[in-house]
């Protein structure tokens, strides 16, 4: 849906403003066109193309994850036991928004009568409304709480079971950021609760469970006490009425009064009186307990409601709620267990426009200007796509090593690479100086695995200063984008 709303929007046959339009505008921006200046690029496209493939690369590919990322966030998945974990669908959210105004609706006609009667009417239905509103949406907020710590204690028993609190509490926490074969050595229990748990006390606890039911217990009961009395009320206020009136406007008139020829009326028989009485007692008791009747449904019906609005609220929250950065690795794998799989899922709709839209832009082009039809460029957007994914994969090499050279040894390496000082006098140490650092550079580069460049960057940045490092870093970027661009020429002559 994204990718196809993305892509109307950039179609969109007249030019707004941001994206709306503008390839359009791209059709015309065609001064950087003559000449082969675009062709010197290292991407070897020219500017309309390359702006078209960098607006559809920046719609999703800045969110695409690499394959190391993205088994990485798989792996934490596993080990917290979150794989089949997923978010709330959209249904699922409708329904408890509209179970949450059903509520509130029903408990602000309920508050109502006991608004201040200083307001009018229908400020008195707003601030109840509001009232209301508040506390349904704090409940929900409670029952969530409530099924994901209750899911969190479910875990702990089922996973981790009766284990010794102190073996809990020397567990070295793993987070998303790390590499989640640290602690490949581990039981799975303790892998476990070295991704979800931030101390030994944190497993979960139903306490959340127990608030939620006392406090609904509590509404339940403020419900039906409200109904009580707003019943017994309107018992009252009839039986007065009645009283006062009669059942009707006309049974208050005396019967026998036409019968007399004096200006009084003349008073009732005791006997119809005391008839007329009990009817009215019994029209009263009738009427009251049709009222109560319909009051303790309405009451009967709301109560329903809460009860399944935070019993829907709890169950929700406990089969899609994430423990700790579960959350975060699932958006970088999208729920799928295999890279190539995510990327058909994520990727696919983009790259499917953004070739079809770079096609018809290439179209126009050669349509209109001589001279690059001559010899149009050939650069698909996957390639495009690919050499944009290669940059963000050595930039994120480049995090990775800069990260383990700055760790303590014991941390940015076991076993044998551990052993950092006699690696580096194994080797020796390199200079400051930038030409130094250069050839340092190359023959890191000059290594074709990916696991020994690792080993040999932590052998020669060893004795460098974060600066010096970044430098470092800095040339073998280079060495590796000149690599790289030279290689693109190079198959870009030989198409020729």
């Amino acid at each position: 849906m994204k990718a196809q709303l993305f892509d109307f929007l950039y179609a969109f046959p007249v030019p707004l403003f941001g994206q709306i339009g503008k390839l359009t505008r791209l059709k015309t921006e065609t001064h950087s066109l003559p000449g082969n200046a675009w062709r010197e690029d290292p991407l070897g496209m020219p500017d309309p193309e390359s702006r078209l493939c960098t607006d559809y690369y920046a719609a999703f590919g800045e969110n695409i994850s690499s394959k190391p990322v993205f088994e990485n966030a798989y792996a934490y998945l596993v080990h917290s036991y979150q794989s089949d974990t997923r978010p709330m669908a959209l249904w699922q959210h409708l329904l408890l928004l509209a179970l949450t105004l059903a509520e509130a609706a029903g408990t602000g006609f309920l508050l109502a009568p006991w608004v201040s009667q200083e307001m009018s009417a229908a400020q008195i239905g707003y601030v109840g409304w509001i009232i209301a509103f508040a506390f349904a949406f704090g409940m929900l907020i409670l029952t969530h709480s409530a099924g994901r710590s209750y899911k969190k204690a479910a875990l702990f028993k089922s996973v981790v079971g009766e284990k010794d609190r102190d073996t809990l509490e020397r567990v070295r926490p793993i987070s998303l950021s790390m590499e989640q074969d640290a602690d490949a050595a581990q039981k799975p229990e303790i892998r476990f609760v070295a991704r979800v748990s931030k101390g030994s006390r944190d497993r979960g606890s139903l306490w959340p469970t127990l608030a939620t039911v006392l406090v609904l217990g509590a509404a339940l009961a403020f419900i039906f006490y409200i109904r009580w009395e707003g019943i017994k009320e309107a018992e009252t206020h009839q039986v007065v009425h009645l009283e006062q009136h009669g059942i009707s406007s006309s049974s208050s008139a005396n019967p026998f009064a036409a019968m007399t020829s004096g200006p009084a009326a003349a008073p009732l028989p005791p006997a119809i009186q005391r008839a007329q009485r009990k009817a009215r007692d019994r029209v009263a008791k009738e009427i009251a307990r049709e009222q109560a009747g319909q009051g303790f449904g309405a009451a009967v019906l709301l109560s329903f409601i809460y009860i399944m609005t935070q019993s829907a609220g709890f169950l929700f929250s406990y089969q899609h709620a994430f423990l700790g950065d579960g959350e975060q690795a699932f958006e970088l794998t999208r729920g799928e267990s295999h890279h190539e799989t995510y990327v058909r899922a994520v990727a696919s709709p983009y790259l499917n426009r953004g070739e079809s839209r770079l096609a018809e832009l290439r179209q126009y082009l050669t349509e209109h200007i001589p001279e690059y039809a001559q010899s149009p460029c050939r650069v698909s957007f996957m390639a495009f796509y690919n050499r944009r994914q290669g940059q963000k994969l050595r930039q994120e090499d480049l995090a990775g090593l800069i990260q383990a050279a700055a760790a303590p040894p014991s941390i940015a390496a076991s076993g044998p690479t551990a052993s950092a000082p006699s690696a580096v006098a194994a080797v020796g140490m390199i200079g400051t100086t930038d030409k130094e650092l250069h050839a340092a550079a190359q023959e890191i580069y000059a290594l074709g695995d990916a696991a020994a460049r690792k080993a040999r960057f932590r052998e020669r940045s060893a004795g460098l200063d974060s600066a010096e490092q970044m430098k470092l870093l800095d040339f073998f970027n280079q060495i590796k984008d000149e690599h790289a661009r030279v290689q693109t020429l190079a198959e870009d002559l030989f198409k020729e």
